[in-house]
């Protein structure tokens, strides 16, 4: 016999729902009205809940946010199809769980969309992972910049360390001033005119040795320029402990200006000596997004750059430019970053942003970096661009959408 809800003979729908229940990836239906009218295993455990539980449930209980809703509406109402989305379920506890999804939808025997199939994974491992290699490769920069950075730090440190031992000495000549004047403020007391008169002469030559007009004027510049070592070492500290910091999973507004210079304050050290660095910035709106993960992008960008140049003004000598530049463009921002280095050869541009593809000399690059950035931009819906002529430098051009808080990517 055949079933009267599907007109499939019933064995051979029993062996549909035996694969159906017995599939490793999540799945589940929804009917025109986006209520669950059935579910497997691996997606009852996603999201904590028994079949029993969510059968004929609204499945926006559990995506309503991350955009999860508007892509349902979409397929349920367009028959729009999605791919490995990257959203989030949450869970009646609260819980949210990184996810990637995919959609499409059913039709029924006369063509009719009578409801949309969901099939999608937990990406909380993965999202550990990813963690994990862009804190790697971020170390790995940090690294990198040491010796300029410790070079940073040590020029103020060291002349914070000679106006301190200079500080020093004027405090001991005005500790022998104020003894001259404590003198003549207790002649004064006691009233004797002799006293008094010894004790002016007294403080008179203690101010002319120690010179104290020239001393109270140096030890005000010393104090100034120890000031600005300190809030340089400052600022420097800041940037390195920002730069090293992971991201939350929650998307939240980003300074992109904010990220690509305070990214570049990190790299100067360790390319001033050989780069002229040109900025370019036009007021941009924020974007949605992983500052962090930003920096990391505009980190691996910069050193790539600088390590262009140094290859090929080792060679020829002088001085190379890189030119920071963003826009705002409709419906986002765009960043470019140019260097006047020894360009990408034509036969390897288009593998520059595979995985552990590198160029570089053994030990100056774990071929990690340009693939970790591609995945970062991609992950903000970006785009990524790159034209290059081998000698003639290269330039980067990357596309940030401004998106929203709940906004989910499709990596397609």
């Amino acid at each position: 016999m055949e079933s009267a809800r599907t007109g499939v003979p019933k064995e051979l729908q029993r062996k549909d729902d035996g694969v159906l229940q017995n599939l490793n990836t999540a799945l589940l239906v929804v009917d025109a009205s986006a209520r669950i009218t059935s579910s497997n295993p691996p997606a009852e455990q996603i999201l904590g809940e028994s079949a029993a539980a969510l059968a004929d449930e609204p499945v926006s209980r559990w995506f309503a946010e991350g955009g999860g809703i508007e892509l349902i509406a979409r397929t349920l109402r367009d028959g729009e199809r999605f791919r490995a989305v990257e959203s989030f379920v949450t869970r009646r506890d609260g819980t949210r769980v990184p996810i990637g999804i995919s959609w499409a939808p059913v039709v029924d025997s006369t063509g009719e969309r009578c409801g949309a199939v969901a099939t999608f994974q937990d990406l909380t491992g993965l999202k550990q992972l990813q963690s994990q290699v862009v804190q790697t490769e971020k170390m790995a920069s940090i690294g990198q910049l040491a010796a300029g950075v410790a070079h940073e730090i040590n020029n103020p440190m060291g002349f914070i360390h000679a106006n301190l031992f200079q500080m020093a000495e004027y405090v001991t000549d005005l500790r022998r001033v104020w003894t001259g004047v404590d003198a003549l403020r207790k002649a004064v007391g006691q009233g004797h005119a002799g006293e008094i008169l010894d004790a002016s002469q007294q403080l008179s030559t203690l101010i002319d040795e120690a010179d104290v007009d020239f001393v109270l004027s140096d030890l005000s510049k010393a104090i100034r320029e120890s000031q600005e070592g300190s809030e340089r070492i400052r600022h420097i500290v800041q940037d390195l402990r920002d730069f090293s910091h992971h991201d939350t999973n929650e998307r939240v507004l980003a300074d992109v200006n904010q990220c690509l210079d305070s990214t570049a304050s990190i790299v100067w050290p360790m390319m001033k000596h050989l780069v002229k660095l040109e900025k370019d910035y036009e007021v941009l709106p924020s974007v949605w997004g992983f500052p962090m993960q930003l920096k990391q992008v505009f980190m691996n960008l910069l050193v790539n750059a600088y390590q262009a140049i140094e290859e090929k003004v080792s060679e020829s000598g002088g001085m190379g430019t890189i030119q920071l530049v963003t826009r705002a463009v409709e419906g986002g921002v765009s960043i470019h970053v140019t260097d006047s280095g020894n360009g990408i050869a034509g036969d390897v541009l288009d593998r520059i942003f595979d995985p552990f593809f590198t160029t570089k000399k053994v030990g100056a690059g774990t071929g990690l970096g340009l693939s970790t950035s591609y995945s970062i931009v991609k992950r903000h819906g970006g785009r990524f661009e790159v034209s290059s002529e081998e000698g003639g430098g290269a330039t980067f051009g990357l596309f940030l959408p401004m998106g929203d808080e709940d906004e989910v990517v499709d990596p397609d």
